[in-house]
């Protein structure tokens, strides 16, 4: 597999991403509702029950909501793959640019790693954004109200470098494999969004779990590893060029 070729399809698709405006405001919107809205909303409830709690309540009350905050983050490579992903191959199906790209000589593991790697990147680029708005806002609120800063920590390292993006693979895959099998755009983004149900699911319970143990995250990250591996081969098996180019109307 040549990455090469794999990145020229990876670049020709975002710039379609840049020009598309539903999925660039998408892009804006989900970092500025989870990693901003969304947490000045937590701090401010707690901030205005603190003096009603005892000290030892207001630390694990104010621990549990910043664990929760980046939870919610992880959501965003969750979801933002079944905007972008889902509409990698049928969307330039009916746009009429697929059939000059399929007849290149690219492989199909180079043509779905590079269109994978199209919803990947702006996927995982706003999320980080998000992490960067978010934890100065966390930091700021748990000093203010037990005199010290909560992130960056383990637990929060975990779910950051290792939870999420293994999480963004695994829900790009699984659009990517919807669209490839589909013929609608609109069948495409509705599958896609069903799709992720489960996938956000298995994202939360590993980001849940990974809070108990070293070895239960390692078991968990390892697990979502081996789950994204096997959804890329589930995807070359599937992804069918010919019939595309012929059958697809």
């Amino acid at each position: 597999m040549r990455l090469s070729k794999a990145w020229i399809v990876t670049k020709k698709d975002l710039s379609i991403i840049r020009r598309n405006k539903y999925v660039f405001y998408s892009l804006i919107a989900m970092p500025l509702i989870l990693g901003v809205a969304l947490p000045l909303a937590l701090t401010m409830g707690i901030s205005a029950g603190a003096s009603q709690m005892t000290n030892v309540e207001l630390r694990q009350t104010v621990e549990q909501i910043a664990n929760l905050g980046a939870m919610y983050l992880v959501l965003i490579p969750a979801i933002l793959p079944s905007i972008i992903a889902s509409y990698s191959i049928v969307g330039e199906k009916i746009e009429k640019s697929l059939e000059p790209l399929l007849a290149t000589p690219t492989t199909d593991g180079e043509l779905l790693l590079g269109k994978s790697l199209a919803s990947f990147v702006p996927c995982m680029v706003v999320t980080y954004i998000a992490v960067v708005i978010y934890v100065p806002i966390i930091d700021v609120w748990s000093t203010n109200l037990i005199g010290y800063a909560l992130i960056p920590n383990a637990y929060w390292a975990i779910l950051t470098f290792a939870i999420t993006p293994l999480g963004c693979i695994m829900s790009v895959l699984a659009n990517v494999i919807v669209s490839s099998r589909v013929t609608d755009i609109r069948a495409a983004q509705q599958l896609g969004g069903l799709v992720v149900l489960p996938l956000i699911l298995v994202v939360l319970l590993g980001s849940v779990f990974s809070a108990v143990s070293l070895w239960i995250a390692l078991a968990m990250m390892a697990a979502l590893a081996a789950a994204d591996v096997g959804l890329f081969y589930l995807s070359k098996a599937i992804f069918q060029r010919e019939e595309i180019l012929t059958k697809w109307k």
